[in-house]
């Protein structure tokens, strides 16, 4: 079962943003340190948009020009 849970991100501006992310089922039950949540992350929502992330790990808006990154 996925789960979700509050985050921060912060985009290129250095503007942190509080949102929510869903975690892929299999990490629920890794404890891996919060240095690898950004792997575990299917998607994040800012603003009512659901994100997905890009390959280097970063989640681009396609409603805005902002790019975000996990900071907490």
């Amino acid at each position: 079962m996925s789960k979700i849970i509050d985050i921060k991100v912060k985009d290129q501006f250095s503007q942190v943003t509080e949102a929510k992310a869903m975690l892929r089922s299999f990490a629920e039950h890794n404890t891996h340190h919060a240095a690898e949540l950004v792997k575990k992350i299917e998607h994040i929502v800012v603003d009512g948009e659901t994100i997905l992330p890009s390959i280097e790990l970063l989640f681009e808006s396609q409603k805005s020009s902002n790019i975000y990154r996990v900071v907490e």
